[in-house]
C-alpha cells in the first residue's frame, strides 16, 4: 500500500512539473519577438540614424533584461513588476485603446500588440518575468 501511495505521489508530482514546464513562457522565443516587432523602433539603445542621435523614447529601453526591469523616466521599476501584470506599465500601455495618448506603440510607430500576444506577456509577467539566459544589449 505504501509503495502505491509513493508511486501515485511521485507520478502526480511529475505530471505537475511537466505541465508547469510546458506552460512556461520562454522570453527569448515568445516575448522578445513581440517586443522587437512592436517596441524596439522607439525603445532600444541610443544610436545614430541618418546623422542624428536617436535616444530611446521616455528613457525606456526594451533591448536588455536589466533595462526592461529598470523601466523609463516616468515609471522607474514599474515597467515590469514580476508576478504583478496589473502593476506593469509594459502591459498596461499595450492594452490601452489606440486613441489613448499613452497607448503603445503610438499610431504609426509600429503594429499594435494583439490580444493573444498581450495575454502571453501577461502570463510571462504572472509567472515571474524570467528572462532565462537572455541578457540582451549592454
Amino acid at each position: 500500500m505504501k509503495n502505491k501511495i509513493a508511486l501515485l505521489t511521485a507520478s502526480a508530482a511529475f505530471t505537475l512539473t511537466t505541465a508547469s514546464a510546458q506552460d512556461a513562457v520562454d522570453f527569448e522565443k515568445q516575448i522578445l519577438p513581440i517586443l522587437k516587432e512592436s517596441c524596439f523602433k522607439c525603445h532600444e539603445k541610443e544610436k545614430e540614424e541618418n546623422g542624428k542621435i536617436k535616444k530611446p523614447k521616455g528613457g525606456l529601453r526594451l533591448d536588455s533584461a536589466e533595462a526592461i526591469m529598470k523601466g523609463g523616466k516616468d515609471y522607474p521599476n514599474e515597467n515590469v513588476v514580476a508576478g504583478k501584470p496589473d502593476a506593469s506599465w509594459l502591459l498596461k500601455t499595450m492594452a490601452l485603446p489606440e486613441s489613448d495618448e499613452m497607448a503603445m506603440p503610438p499610431e504609426g510607430k509600429g503594429d499594435r500588440v494583439s490580444a493573444e500576444n498581450q495575454a502571453l506577456v501577461k502570463k510571462w509577467i504572472e509567472s515571474g518575468a524570467s528572462f532565462g539566459s537572455w541578457k540582451g544589449v549592454e
